[in-house]
């Protein structure tokens, strides 16, 4: 027993000694770290997959370091029919994101669509159809360019004309471009 807790101490140590905490003497390096942490998206594309907002897709724009603001379409699933099969719905909406980490998470989203289609519409003399609204929490980079991966969690509500109210937990999976920098 001590043999093996004498091993585990000698590949501990040799762990940490070979882990670099900052000791790096070349200036390049932090000024290059120094620009990363103070660059931001400005605009970005999104688009995701998910359990009932089927697919979407948007754009938006980080207001603050904290605040993010998208116009987005969606198709979603609704309230089932009487003789139980699924409908769907599609329309535009908003979304609206705080960034803040905590746990796992580091964004809090509240996503509101405004149905302008459903599958059973052709008795439906009026524009809006019904509403969607998703809350979740996930994780999405905020502060580097190019394609990142995201993913929500959370539950949402689908209220659609003509058909039963549809309460589900939301969650989604998608890639989003952050194509224009700005500094912080």
């Amino acid at each position: 027993m001590k043999k093996i807790l004498f091993v585990i101490l000698l590949n501990t140590q040799f762990l940490f000694s070979q882990i670099n905490l900052m000791n790096d003497t070349n200036l390049e390096t932090f000024e290059i770290k120094g620009k990363k942490e103070n660059s931001m998206r400005g605009i970005f594309l999104f688009s995701s997959l998910g359990l009932i907002e089927v697919v979407s897709i948007g754009v938006g724009y980080q207001v603050t370091d904290n605040f993010s603001f998208s116009l987005k379409g969606s198709a979603t699933w609704i309230g089932s029919s009487a003789m139980g099969f699924p409908n769907g719905g599609r329309g535009i909406g908003i979304k609206l994101s705080y960034h803040n980490p905590f746990l796992f998470f580091n964004n809090t989203n509240v996503e509101f669509i405004q149905y302008l289609a459903t599958s059973f519409d052709d008795h439906i003399n009026s524009i809006s159809k019904g509403h969607y609204l998703d809350l979740n929490l996930g994780r999405e980079t905020i502060d580097e360019s190019g394609f990142n991966f995201f993913w929500a969690i959370g539950i949402c509500v689908s209220a659609a004309k003509d058909a039963n109210i549809l309460f589900a937990p939301s969650l989604k999976i998608g890639y989003n471009f952050n194509f224009i920098k700005r500094n912080k």
